[in-house]
């Protein structure tokens, strides 16, 4: 008889009475309860084969009762607390803050307390309840994500597929559109902004870029000799794509008038002018908006991403498009594989046409 352990949780190993080798889940992470129950495993397997032998030798006698089977440290069912299935899904793969997030909401939501408890019918009415009349893509993100936390907690939870699985994607027909800011907005932005607004506001307009990538653009990404910004968009950072930018010469002059050659190389440009974070930005630039009367229209909601509405429509106006405007915007192309290109050559023309 042997205790291992898989993934963060403990398991037995023993030959039955039978002679086939069998494994049961103790359903605990803990080591101390670990060894108490498996020791309980033992005496209970002695007893077991003990029996067997009696009702052999001695057909006649009449069998001795059956005794109880050992005590697990969780739940009979379904062997995994909604509590404690975080934890589990931490001990296997990465999980960001959103996804930390997510799942504090639904664990304080569900009203229910162990994991297969959770239907599909259930889990269908929680989206429905509390993310159907809001944006469609925060319904497809809440479900990705606590399919994946289920999906981590299947074997501990007992579980033979997550019950946000059988879900069908809502989809996505009330995406909030966002409207492209006038020159005239946007001058009238930059005049009244804040050090750290005003970097931002200018990577954007000038490359194209969401928030988030403007957020990580440091002073070792820009090539001033072929004018171009390589940087790796924070959509999807994680599957090592690149896009290319061009160096506009409003762009170069404003990151020369900073003095950008004494930022520190890897330290992103914007944190050097004492930018905080994403969530924090959004707020602070949404009620500038405000303050300034550039407010949302029938074309759409006026935020920060207005300002890769208004780039992409300036470079589309001044004859940038098709693959060269994919390589500065990181959109998609025909074929998934090739979201992304790498072609600085032609954006670096670009840059330089426009310096002239």
């Amino acid at each position: 008889m042997a205790l291992r352990k898989i993934h963060n949780t403990y398991y037995v190993y023993y030959r039955d009475v039978d002679g086939k080798l069998k494994t049961r889940s103790l359903k605990t992470t803990d080591a101390t309860l670990a060894r108490r129950l498996h020791d309980d495993y033992i005496l209970q397997l002695q007893a077991k084969k003990g029996r067997a032998v009696i009702m052999r030798d001695f057909p006649e006698l009449k069998p001795p009762p059956e005794l109880p089977k050992p005590a697990t440290g969780e739940h009979q069912r379904g062997g995994m607390k909604i509590a404690d299935m975080l934890e589990c899904a931490l001990s296997k793969r990465a999980l960001g803050k959103t996804h930390l997030e997510v799942w504090k909401r639904f664990a304080d939501r569900i009203g229910v307390k162990y994991a297969d408890q959770v239907t599909p019918d259930i889990a269908q009415a929680y989206l429905q309840k509390y993310y159907s009349t809001g944006n469609g893509k925060t319904y497809n993100n809440q479900k990705s994500i606590l399919n994946t936390i289920f999906r981590c907690c299947l074997v501990e939870a007992k579980l033979s597929e997550s019950p946000f699985r059988p879900i069908v994607n809502k989809r996505v027909t009330h995406v909030d559109s966002h409207r492209n800011l006038t020159l005239a907005e946007f001058d009238k932005l930059i005049a009244a902004a804040s050090l750290d607004v005003k970097v931002m506001a200018m990577l954007s307009r000038w490359t194209a870029q969401r928030l988030e990538t403007c957020a990580g653009i440091t002073p070792a990404m820009l090539d001033w000799d072929r004018k171009v910004i390589v940087v790796s968009p924070g959509k999807t950072r994680r599957f090592h794509k690149w896009v290319c930018c061009p160096i506009m010469p409003e762009l170069e002059a404003f990151l020369n008038g900073l003095g950008i050659n004494k930022f520190p190389p890897s330290v992103s440009i914007v944190k050097s002018c004492g930018y905080l974070n994403n969530r924090a930005f959004s707020v602070k630039f949404s009620r500038l908006l405000d303050k300034l009367g550039i407010h949302d229209t029938k074309d759409g909601k006026a935020s920060f991403h207005s300002l890769r509405g208004t780039a992409i429509t300036w470079f589309k106006e001044h004859g940038i498009k098709g693959e060269e405007l994919r390589q500065i915007t990181g959109h998609e192309s025909d074929e998934v594989e090739d979201i992304y290109a790498r072609d600085i050559a032609s954006v670096s023309r670009i840059a330089k046409s426009f310096s002239e």
